[in-house]
């Protein structure tokens, strides 16, 4: 049975094996690709010390893309905040697409593979989005004294989430901001509108 402790060539195998399945996808990457992205002898069999498939080192990668994200997501603050409701929601939104741009890799990896992998992308889905906003759902509610509203902060959460992830897709496909706004701009604008659903 391969080794899962961590090694050199193994990280180097993950690494070639993420390189290359974000550009070709999962069914047009080759042992051997990934033999030769590592700096191993393609053809060798030097992939099959460390992985018994190319299935196996995928999820070994997805495994460890989302333990980065997690990783990020628990270095937020998580405080009390102060100041301005609206001053610290501008400020949680610029770190929300911080954070996106931080996992790109699992974000990219998702999008390519979600219907060969169905069961990683639950469980991605409920460690992130899922547990992120009942986490910052409870957040907010408690140190922004009822923000972000009383009735439904799971849903508005879902709303924020779902605005914070579409501008970040569409700066990633289509190389720029929405009509030039910038993430400044875009965060203040959220919030303002968060925060004017509690005036």
């Amino acid at each position: 049975m391969p080794s899962t402790a961590p090694s050199p060539t193994r990280e180097r195998i993950m690494d070639a094996t993420l390189e290359l399945v974000l550009v070709r996808g999962f069914g047009g990457t080759a042992v051997t690709d990934i033999e030769a992205g590592a700096g191993l002898s393609p053809g060798s069999g030097s992939f099959y010390r460390h992985f018994r498939s190319k299935r196996e080192v995928f999820e070994a990668v997805f495994e460890r893309e989302l333990e980065r994200a997690r990783r990020h997501r628990a270095g937020f603050e998580r405080g009390p905040v102060g100041g301005a409701a609206e001053a610290v929601l501008t400020r949680r939104f610029l770190e929300q697409l911080d954070y996106l741009a931080a996992i790109r890799p699992l974000i990219m990896l998702l999008a390519r593979e979600h219907g060969r992998f169905p069961e990683l992308t639950a469980r991605v889905r409920g460690a992130l989005p899922d547990d992120g906003i009942a986490d910052e759902a409870a957040h907010l509610t408690r140190d922004l004294d009822g923000a972000p509203g009383d009735g439904d902060p799971h849903a508005l959460l879902a709303v924020v989430v779902s605005a914070l992830t579409g501008y970040h897709l569409s700066r990633e496909f289509f190389g720029r901001s929405p009509a030039g706004v910038d993430p400044e701009r875009f965060a203040a604008a959220l919030a303002a509108l968060l925060a004017a659903r509690n005036d």
